[in-house]
């Protein structure tokens, strides 16, 4: 007979709203399920979840009137993982001791110095994801080691530890505690270590927990208009498959919420209809809340989703103003395509002769226009959400992007560019 108990959800991450914790759940959302307010935790039966983790950043106090609930989660055998900077004082773990502290020198990356921590000997198996460079910051203190417990990562000269595994809990439990910060820092935009500790930590997590996602390499192709070379571009399936992504070339008037469901990356050329797809509108803003991407090619007359805004052309002459330049690659999309990857077998202005304005929060990946006045091609969008899974939108205000770039060594490498990075987004590999 199966286990009733057993969990049936992944891992949890509670929050105290603080916008450092919901941007590092936004940028690893891929690696965790559901997204808990710590004041709604009276709510929330969390013998469901495999794990719980509760980041850095978090109110001293917060966590405190919630002691008793999540102590019982951990000593029924549930995962906890706690980065608190030594305000975990509530946790019902004997003999543990917190020692405020830091490094001596907070500039030592600055002058090559070595920052006095090391990995525990012997070494923990999470050292073999994480090694000790996405572990070296600073932090706010150590804790001893109590009996039960592993040293992950310490403080020379017996200083104390940074990080600690408490393996096997009375009842099962299970208890990873750091005095280290990640979260704070990543969702700051300030100290890359942490990013990459984060980047390391939740898919060792997942691996530990058993935890299987799978990956969103699902690729539709909207055909809207029967021209052969818009309706079925030949490149586009063995582009996009050599990147690893299942391709689906599907009508526009099947467009659904069946065949939403079975797509990570909606693509939708530029000839199409206004009047369907604004019909459509609320499947699509359902399928981008649910964590789906869409890449657009359109000039819009008829903006046909909310955030979406007219089209307007930039002045044609001189003919300079519609030679498209690159503003912002930081995703990697145009750098291997070369300098004319916007001209069309030599011709530009096809590729975009004008802009639409972008919502707050995009970024502005390419120019059109004159260079003292210029607008937006291409631009880049996370769709709002409250649990920080909304997908990605690329705009682009131009033509079909399958017939770019049509030289070169990158040659027809575009759209699987775009692709992979909004990949690349959904899944952490890549940030905002």
């Amino acid at each position: 007979m199966p286990d009733l108990r057993a969990p049936a959800k992944g891992i949890a991450y509670i929050h105290w709203g603080n916008s450092w914790q919901l941007r590092s759940f936004r940028d690893f959302r891929h690696h965790l399920d559901d997204l808990i307010y710590i004041h709604d935790l009276p709510k929330v039966d969390l013998s469901a979840y495999k794990a719980v983790v509760m980041p850095d950043a978090m109110d001293a106090e917060a966590a405190r009137p919630h002691a008793g609930q999540l102590n019982a989660y951990l000593h029924n055998g549930g995962f906890l993982v706690v980065m608190l900077q030594g305000h975990a004082d509530w946790l019902d773990i004997p003999g543990l001791q917190w020692t405020p502290g830091n490094c001596r020198d907070w500039l030592w990356w600055t002058k090559g110095d070595k920052l006095e921590i090391r990995l525990s000997e012997p070494r923990h198996p999470i050292t073999e994801a994480m090694p000790l460079a996405h572990m070296s910051w600073h932090w706010g203190g150590s804790y001893n080691v109590p009996d039960g417990a592993r040293s992950i990562l310490e403080i020379e000269d017996d200083g104390g530890s940074l990080f600690l595994d408490f393996p096997a809990l009375p009842g099962g439990g299970r208890l990873l505690l750091a005095s280290l910060d990640p979260h704070s820092h990543n969702g700051q935009r300030f100290m890359p270590a942490t990013t990459r500790f984060l980047q390391s930590f939740y898919p060792w997590l997942n691996r530990e927990l058993g935890v299987e996602r799978r990956k969103p390499n699902r690729f539709t192709y909207l055909q809207c208009s029967h021209v052969p070379s818009e309706w079925q571009p030949d490149w586009i399936g063995p582009s996009l498959e050599a990147e690893g992504f299942e391709v689906r070339f599907a009508p526009l008037y099947e467009l659904g919420p069946d065949l939403l469901a079975a797509t990570d990356t909606l693509y939708l050329p530029s000839s199409h209809d206004e009047i369907f797809l604004k019909r459509r509108a609320d499947d699509l803003l359902g399928f981008l809340a649910q964590g789906g991407n869409l890449i657009i090619c359109a000039e819009p007359c008829q903006p046909w989703l909310p955030f979406m805004a007219p089209f307007r052309a930039v002045p044609p002459r001189p003919f300079a103003n519609i030679k498209v330049r690159l503003r912002d690659d930081r995703f990697g999309i145009f750098g291997n395509l070369g300098e004319g990857f916007d001209g069309w077998k030599g011709i530009y202005g096809q590729y975009a002769r004008g802009w639409t304005d972008a919502p707050p929060g995009a970024i502005w990946l390419t120019d059109v226009g004159a260079e003292t006045d210029p607008k937006p091609a291409d631009w880049l969008w996370q769709y709002p959400t409250e649990d920080e899974r909304g997908g990605y939108v690329f705009m682009h205000n131009g033509d079909n992007m399958t017939r770019y770039p049509d030289h070169g060594p990158e040659k027809e490498a575009l759209v699987a560019n775009i692709a992979r990075a909004l990949q690349r987004l959904s899944i952490g590999d890549l940030l905002m």
